[in-house]
């Protein structure tokens, strides 16, 4: 069958970015000549951060919008909108025609201006420059083609997380309607396998021509850097070790833990490098040593407008990404034990005293403190009947609102606005990833060809952010120890959009995410005291095909495979 992949025609929007001393920005547009785009700097600086603004932003999902959280798609959290499109996602109302193509559409057309950057900068001289001008200008343009590369080494991993093998295109860019003529716009699909090892070998010509500097310093800050290539290919080798998406492989096989030592090797070397590091467990404003690659923005509160609790002045009606009551058990006693084992202190009246930090610090409860308007200290009342109460228009469904990301000293009503940084990848991330293969080639307290053990790598995060006690060397058989790090990964990175791709490489998505999200019902005695109560919120629905997103209908309708099952 002879068909067309994808597109008719491609449109090149320069974003125009305003660059602070430490940071990108990422949001307004507007329209420059094709001509003199390629023989101006300035214009060609524009282009690349348009391209760096196609990077992965949390904040605004792709499928969902702004401040709609994909944690909003998993266990960790509820939207409180009941029309929202993520609710699709949750009752397994999904399919090739709906919100899901548009990752494809975006990291797609990623892929062609990165290529089309690629072609234009191979044939730019600068030669109407003086000489120093123009030396300048082509050190510049070599960075921007390292960068471009990266970023689109990244654009395949997203493509690769959310639908397996895909496209792939190599250098080709499309300038006319003639281009599309090229036969590798008929090809198919490549194998998983195939998209992954030309992920990683991108990564690897970056690496070992060292093309990017390790650290982003300075005005590049929340540029791509090297240390972020390392990022990408590790977390690549993470795909490959999961049988979900690499199907030519079975669990404890050789092949296996070849990814898994890779996976190893690239970790550590991040670390190693010492770059990056612990920080703070809840800064996301541009200023952690944690984030290794961030999307950067300046001057909003969108994520504020969504997610403040409703009683705060200036909220909007998205709909406020709540975190469940599932999410909410899952932090352990300060004392280190599960809430519900014998012993660990846990008070049914008084259920959020004692417990992870963390716990705090990604969710609002009813009677935390909030400091409206940095001005005014109130508590926050989410009992029934309170101003912030789960019987509001747009109110929490689960009884929390999401402290995690906010600035409370935003007053909405006058518009204020503050810098946010999406955590693309983060230290803690790797750490936690390093932990996990570890674990998997030498088991929780063996060393093996690893630095540090698994355990030791765990109790990282447990201790550092947590405020929990370590965890003894020798306390866990691997199979405990694998349960304990899906544990700790699933608070230490709540609502960063981790949780929905870790379960589906670990195979366990379709168990976890079927099961039913729970709520804490929370109302107030005639005595002032409250009453808890945790209550099942609703019934989720998914199904082992929804492992991948289903390749969009009109590119299968133009002769593309289809996922299994959609």
């Amino acid at each position: 069958m002879n068909y067309k992949f994808k597109i008719s025609t491609i449109l090149i929007f320069i974003v125009v970015l305003f660059t602070g001393c430490q940071d990108l920005d990422m949001e307004m547009e507007t329209g420059i000549d094709d001509n003199l785009m390629w023989n101006n700097p300035s214009y060609i600086d524009r282009y690349v951060v348009d391209l760096i603004s196609t990077m992965p932003n949390g904040f605004k999902p792709e499928e969902f919008g702004s401040g709609i959280f994909y944690a909003n798609a998993t266990d960790e959290a509820e939207n409180s909108n009941t029309t929202a499109g993520v609710q699709n996602m949750n009752t397994g109302n999904w399919n090739s025609v709906t919100n899901t193509n548009q990752a494809w559409n975006k990291y797609y057309n990623g892929i062609y201006k990165v290529n089309l950057f690629l072609e234009k900068a191979n044939e730019i001289t600068y030669e109407t420059y003086t000489p120093s001008q123009r030396e300048l200008f082509l050190n510049r343009l070599n960075e921007y083609k390292a960068e471009a590369r990266f970023l689109r080494a990244l654009f395949y991993y997203e493509l690769i997380k959310h639908y397996g093998g895909v496209v792939l295109i190599g250098d080709e860019s499309i300038q006319i309607m003639e281009d599309l003529d090229n036969p590798v716009f008929e090809a198919g699909r490549s194998s998983f396998t195939e998209c992954a090892e030309y992920v990683i070998s991108e990564c690897e010509y970056l690496i070992d021509n060292e093309l990017l500097p390790l650290l982003d310093e300075g005005a590049d800050q929340g540029r791509p850097n090297g240390t972020a290539v390392k990022a990408i290919a590790c977390k690549t080798n993470l795909l490959l070790a999961s049988t979900t998406y690499n199907t030519s492989i079975t669990e404890g096989s050789a092949e296996q833990m070849a990814y898994w030592k890779e996976v190893l090797d690239l970790a550590q070397e991040i670390a190693f490098d010492k770059v990056f590091t612990f920080g703070p467990y809840d800064q996301f404003d541009g200023t952690s040593p944690e984030i290794i690659l961030g999307y950067r923005q300046k001057n909003i509160n969108y994520i504020e407008k969504a997610n403040f609790p409703v009683g705060c002045e200036g909220v909007n009606t998205v709909g406020s990404s709540c975190p469940t009551q599932n999410l909410v058990d899952a932090y352990r006693m300060a004392n280190g034990m599960k809430i519900d084992e014998p012993g660990s202190g846990y008070d049914p009246n008084n259920p959020y005293v004692s417990r992870d930090e963390r716990l705090l610090h990604t969710v609002i409860v009813n009677g935390s403190h909030w400091d409206e308007r940095n001005t005014t200290s109130r508590i926050v009342e989410i009992f029934r009947g309170g101003r912030d109460g789960m019987d509001r228009d747009y109110g929490t469904k689960t009884g929390y609102y999401l402290r995690k990301y906010l600035d409370p000293t935003l007053d909405l009503r006058q518009g204020q606005v503050s810098n946010r940084e999406w955590p693309i990848f983060r230290f803690a991330d790797i750490v936690l990833i390093w932990a996990e293969a570890a674990n998997e080639l030498y088991g929780p307290s063996n060393l093996g060809e690893s630095y540090l053990t698994a355990t030791t790598l765990l109790n990282q995060t447990v201790v550092r952010h947590g405020g929990l006690p370590e965890i003894p060397l020798n306390s866990l058989s691997q199979s405990e120890f694998r349960e304990r790090l899906r544990e700790e990964r699933y608070v230490e990175l709540a609502f960063e959009n981790m949780r929905a791709w870790d379960l589906r490489r670990w195979g366990i998505a379709p168990q976890v995410l079927s099961q039913p999200v729970y709520k804490m019902e929370v109302t107030q005695s005639v005595d002032g005291s409250y009453n808890y109560q945790k209550q099942m919120l609703e019934e989720r629905y998914f199904e082992t095909r929804m492992n991948l997103y289903p390749i969009p209908q009109g590119d299968v309708n133009n002769g593309l495979e289809q996922n299994a099952g959609w």
